[in-house]
């Protein structure tokens, strides 16, 4: 080999190769819409017209994610200590949890960073019942949850979605795609398969609970405003004795 020959790079054999080491690289989870794009754009770089670079990039997002699905088959069936997951709708290598204690040794990670049994119990009224007010979490939780919220911000495990239409305007909590890494799960619909017996408040509800339509104050200033074609009612009087007083109690 000549010394300013560049030596050669083989070529991946399969898309398996390329999609597992396109996740593997990636500095987050990564999108099936992620890497067809990668698959695309390589091919109109490449200069050399590979047919394979070619093939590759025609493949469509039901292939891919068969392909990932098969990697994430193979991963368990090896039993190699990391597993393929989708996360939020993207997809990431992790560990395999039952390793955990060996994990945490090897990094030194110090079991004070876990959330509290409080901060807990409030980011899961957060999450089964977003959106959500603050004035709702502290009705369930009974206490003051100023300082939970601010911990779960910095955290960046819950954020500001919107605020209610009720008086005062207040800001309404959800959870945030850290949340969905942070506990291993896909979408917020996994919730209720976490527990049966808690089940995700609908959307559609949770909307309605923060909004003030505009029947309902065109009924209230109806209800409030004088009829002057009805005539005028005989107003009871108050009662003359104290047996009166006293049954009325």
């Amino acid at each position: 080999m000549a010394k300013n020959e560049e030596p050669a790079i083989p070529m991946a054999s399969s898309l398996q190769q390329v999609v597992g080491a396109l996740i593997f690289g990636s500095d987050r989870a990564i999108t099936v819409d992620e890497i067809r794009k990668n698959l695309v754009g390589t091919a109109e770089l490449e200069k050399n017209n590979d047919e394979t670079v070619k093939l590759f990039a025609e493949a469509s997002p039901r292939e891919i994610r068969d392909v990932i699905a098969g990697i994430g088959k193979e991963l368990a069936r090896l039993g190699l200590g990391v597993l393929l997951e989708e996360v939020g709708g993207a997809f990431r290598f992790q560990t395999d949890p039952c390793c955990g204690r060996w994990l945490r040794v090897l990094l030194k990670a110090d079991r004070s960073n876990r959330l509290s049994q409080p901060a807990l119990e409030t980011l899961a009224i957060i999450a089964y019942r977003q959106p959500i007010a603050k004035s709702e979490i502290m009705s369930i939780r009974g206490v003051t949850v100023d300082h939970l919220i601010k911990s779960l911000m910095e955290l960046h495990l819950i954020r500001i979605v919107g605020r209610s239409e009720l008086p005062g305007r207040p800001f309404l909590y959800g959870t945030t795609p850290t949340f969905l890494e942070h506990f291993g799960l896909s979408n917020l619909q996994e919730l209720n398969e976490i527990d049966p017996t808690l089940q995700r408040s609908r959307k559609s509800e949770r909307a309605a609970v923060h909004t003030r339509t505009k029947k309902k104050e065109e009924e209230t200033v109806s209800d409030n405003t004088p009829n002057l074609f009805t005539p005028p009612q005989t107003v009871p009087q108050p009662p003359t004795s104290t047996t009166d007083i006293e049954s009325d109690n």
